[in-house]
């Protein structure tokens, strides 16, 4: 992950939110992030947790960025393995690799989601952050010992704070999965666990403080209207099945092998919780001003884990015939993709070294502005494919933001020959 995300050049946001959406100046310092957000929050959305850390990994080298993006994706790989029942080293490999491959397989935009500076930040440490805040209540319910403290308690409380702020669609399912575990616990203990109570909350404050921006309540205007949600629905149902239908195919056949191998009932209804918390992400678009298949981010990696548990069900309960049939069949499909996405993430690599070469021979040459090739990617493990670039025009974004970036006064983009040499 760390090679694959250094390959990736920025691109489109990255480039905006190098300024500060204050003064239009570069960001180099923590006080211009907090002007640049209080505008942010009422000119764009209210994502400004998110988007202030945005803005602090591009002060400095992006190396900063790839080094820690791939910290967390191996942070969200622990916190998968977590979720696994007691079994041997081997099978939880075997399972994490499962899982590893049906990321790589079944992620519509990999490359926008988990190694684009701005995506990954947006959606794949989103759902670390929506995974760690979920995960006391995931652990109560499955009645795990866990450590408390006065540090772990505060740190806690501002975590489920600001997974609220994260995502219009994360931070409710988020709230739906730890509302449902909450009661559940409650039932079973006759008793309120104050301090998950209090994370709810405030879990649910920060979402409020997401969902009041005024950037916010301006985009989803008009988006309550019959005709409109009826469009919304038919939209995300079509991409949804487009591209989820396998995944929850491959749900429900394990959910159906589970049941019948008399599994543990916490973990099946924990599995059914996350699968729903999924759903609940896809059904949060249908109020959206617009669904792109980034957005399908969470509603895979909440699949998957659910698909987790019912695999590490089978395993445990000696049935194993299941999770290696799936492993092989992963395997064989990521042979294909694996090498063919590290191929046009390399390509888009050397593409973006040309552009930065063509950019310092104007500035050398005292040129003020420059024709760049677009990014074409073949594949949507390359972070630009059908992610907006470059226009013919200069005065459109992101021309002008990538133009303030490297000092020009116009960029244009211009499409690849293809007859080129090396094209």
């Amino acid at each position: 992950m760390f090679v694959l995300t250094w390959l990736t050049p920025m691109v489109a946001d990255d480039y905006s939110y190098c300024f500060s959406w204050a003064d239009n100046s570069r960001v180099r310092s923590l006080g211009q992030i907090v002007s640049s957000m209080a505008v942010h929050r009422r000119l764009t959305n209210g994502r400004v947790l998110t988007h202030a850390l945005v803005q602090l990994l591009l002060i400095g080298s992006k190396l900063f960025f790839d080094f820690f993006n791939a910290c967390v994706s191996v942070l969200f790989l622990y916190l998968l393995r977590r979720h696994l029942p007691a079994l041997s080293a081997g099978r939880q490999a075997l399972l994490i690799g499962c899982a590893a491959m049906l990321l790589w397989d079944l992620t519509p935009v990999f490359g926008q989601v988990f190694l684009w500076l701005d995506g990954a930040v947006n959606y794949g440490w989103g759902v670390c952050l929506f995974l760690l805040f979920l995960r006391p209540y995931a652990a109560a319910w499955l009645e795990e010992k866990r450590r408390r403290s006065p540090w772990r308690a505060l740190a806690f409380l501002l975590l489920s704070f600001a997974a609220g702020t994260w995502s219009e669609s994360g931070a409710p399912a988020s709230f739906l999965v730890a509302l449902c575990l909450l009661l559940l616990c409650a039932r079973r203990s006759r008793r309120l666990d104050w301090l998950l109570a209090a994370g709810l909350l405030l879990e649910l404050g920060g979402f409020l403080f997401l969902m009041s921006a005024p950037a916010t309540q301006t985009r989803a205007s008009g988006s309550f209207a019959l005709s409109a949600l009826a469009e919304n629905i038919r939209s995300v149902l079509l991409l949804g099945k487009d591209a989820l239908l396998p995944l929850y195919l491959l749900y429900a056949l394990s959910f159906a092998a589970a049941l019948g191998v008399d599994a543990d009932r916490r973990r099946l209804t924990l599995s059914a919780l996350y699968a729903l918390g999924g759903l609940a992400c896809l059904g949060a678009y249908c109020f959206a001003a617009y669904c792109t298949a980034r957005h399908l981010c969470f509603p895979v990696c909440f699949t998957v884990l659910a698909e987790l548990l019912l695999l590490g069900e089978l395993l445990a309960k000696g049935k194993a015939l299941l999770p290696r049939m799936l492993a092989a069949g992963l395997a064989a499909w990521t042979l294909f993709l694996f090498p063919l996405g590290v191929l046009d993430i390399g390509v888009t690599f050397k593409h973006s070294l040309e552009r930065e070469a063509a950019i310092r021979e104007a500035l050398n040459a005292g040129e003020r502005e420059i024709r760049l090739e677009v990014y074409l990617p073949a594949t949507p493990y390359s972070a630009p494919y059908h992610l907006e670039d470059l226009h013919p025009e200069a005065e459109v974004w992101p021309n002008y933001s990538l133009a303030s970036f490297y000092g020009l006064d116009a960029v244009y983009g211009v499409l690849p020959d293809e007859n080129a040499p090396g094209a």
